[in-house]
């Protein structure tokens, strides 16, 4: 049952004839009415009320009169045509753009690389169980993912891995990515659940289905309830897909980071700059014409006897062709006709600012989608240790951002429906399953290293880190990527083979310190603290 709030927010999205309107809301009302039928009425009616207003950012001016927007982008979600636009645009870019194409292969393999890992982390004091038995839960769940993975796509194409790096790829190409756990019915497979990828594009509303937008149902709270999938090569052809099932469980993983409430589509990733792009190649292939026109070096002969030029080269056209002469190309010899003049306009070569201002576009471009310069062209010829770090480390927070993101939208949902299938046959013996979902599929995502700028400064802070209580194994095994019980175990059969072949455990290079159990010093500052 609905609480008051609930209900109320509800009753604030009804028709406006079905609630008592202000002032202010019909002045809404009137001025969206006009603008809908008289667009440049309405904006004269927009323009007189933003001079009455205290902000200069509403400011109308004679500066600012050219700068007016109108009621459409209220809209949370672009139109459907808006979508459109921005989507081919932004594949456009990422086919033949360099920069585009360089920036979305640095996002993809940074923030998926090889693939999003789980460690499984199933706490035994809060299932009641022996901390023995809780290992062993962990160790079937990550057993059971790493049997699961290599068929985790319904056309038996991609394994998870590939699946994610897709995920990412599309969200950054489309704004968005559309994914459907489905059963395959193989016997050889272990586990029947599997994902089908599908385009955005085939997300779309029928004609004949009324309360869609945007090919999405939704209901009273603004909730997907239904998703219209196109048939694949059809074009009028649409099949329902529920938004969850009767227990919960997701039919379709519609994933796309959400900029506005209400917002029901997917922007692409490279919107801010689609322009940008568009002009620095625009200028870049100008730039590249003039130089190759000023490399060019013609002679041209005149002559006063037309009959000996026009014996010797056939006068203005070329001798295998036929064709007039049109162009100018490198060491060309040609000879002109009486009273014939060449007008070469010479090209200006850009200055001494052209690699400041390619510079400065795209500091600008990075700076939009959130990569540093460096890693967006990959130039560090300009930074010195700190400044390389500096940036990497801003690039990485972002990185950071997106894997916790990407982990719970589609890594963890899987890993969910995967455990519970597993659980049905038999393959993981979890007490009280659905009692106990939440903790029993807890789990830690950890993606693959970043390498280090400097490796001996890095290593010596990771264990300071830890022996001041500062981290721990575990977290500092996943910033590289592992898994910290792996490493201990192997680490634990080295030494075993090291000991039994007689071999003895080297010394800590020289300047590092081992790390030691306890702390004095550490200590004596917790101590004067608590005095």
């Amino acid at each position: 049952m609905p609480d008051k709030s609930e209900s109320a927010l509800n009753t604030t999205k009804k028709h406006p004839s079905t609630r008592s309107l202000t002032g202010a809301d019909m002045v809404s009302y009137f001025d969206r009415a006009v603008e809908r039928f008289l667009p440049v009425r309405g904006l004269k009616r927009k323009q007189a009320r933003m001079m009455l207003s205290a902000y200069k950012a509403a400011d109308t001016s004679r500066l600012r009169n050219d700068w007016s927007v109108l009621g459409a982008q209220r809209d949370a979600t672009p139109h459907s045509w808006e979508l459109s636009v921005i989507r081919d645009r932004s594949r456009d870019a990422i086919r033949n753009d360099p920069v585009a194409s360089g920036a979305t292969d640095t996002l993809k393999l940074n923030i998926v690389g090889s693939g999003l890992k789980p460690q499984a982390r199933i706490r035994a004091d809060r299932l009641g169980v022996s901390e023995d038995r809780a290992t062993e839960l962990n160790r079937q769940a990550e057993a059971i993912w790493k049997q699961w993975t290599p068929l985790a796509d319904s056309a038996n194409r991609l394994d998870f891995d590939e699946i994610q790096f897709m995920a990412i790829g599309k969200i950054i190409e489309d704004g968005e990515s559309l994914l459907i756990p489905t059963w395959a019915n193989e016997k050889w497979r272990p586990l029947g659940r599997c994902i089908e990828m599908i385009e955005s594009d085939r997300l779309e509303s029928p004609t004949k289905e009324k309360g869609v937008e945007h090919g999405i149902k939704v209901g009273s709270r603004g909730q997907p309830k239904t998703y219209y999938i196109r048939k694949a090569n059809t074009l009028h052809e649409h099949t329902p897909i529920n938004a969850r099932d009767s227990e919960g469980r997701p039919k379709i993983l519609h994933i796309f980071p959400s900029k506005r409430p209400e917002q029901m589509r997917g922007v692409p990733f490279f919107a801010p700059v689609l322009s940008y792009f568009y002009d620095i190649a625009g200028f870049l292939e100008s730039t590249l014409m003039t130089a190759r026109v000023a490399a060019c070096l013609g002679v041209f002969i005149t002559q006063e006897n037309p009959m000996g030029g026009a014996i010797m080269t056939g006068g203005d056209t070329e001798a295998t062709t036929n064709k007039r002469i049109q162009g100018v190309e490198p060491a060309m010899v040609n000879y002109l006709n009486v009273n014939e003049k060449i007008n070469v306009v010479e090209p200006n070569q850009p200055g001494e600012t052209f690699s400041a201002f390619m510079e400065t576009m795209l500091r600008i471009t990075g700076s939009a989608i959130g990569l540093p310069y460096e890693l967006l062209v990959k130039d560090f010829s300009k930074t010195n240790y700190s400044s390389a770090r500096a940036a990497l480390l801003e690039g990485r927070r972002m990185f950071t951002q997106w894997r916790g993101w990407l982990s719970k939208k589609l890594c963890q949902p899987m890993w969910e429906l995967v455990l519970e299938e597993a659980f049905l046959r038999g393959m993981f013996t979890a007490p009280d399953f659905y009692e106990n979902k939440t903790e029993l599929c807890r789990a830690v995502w950890i993606g693959g290293a970043w390498g280090w700028v400097d490796p001996v400064k890095e290593v010596e802070a990771s264990m300071k880190a830890i022996e001041y209580n500062l981290s721990t194994h575990a977290k500092e095994a996943a910033a590289q990527g592992e898994d910290w019980e792996e490493i201990l175990e192997q680490r634990k059969r080295e030494k075993a083979t090291k000991k039994k072949l007689g071999l003895e455990e080297p010394e800590p290079p020289q300047g590092v310190t081992a790390p030691q159990k306890s702390n004095a010093r550490w200590e004596a500052m917790v101590m004067a603290e608590t005095d």
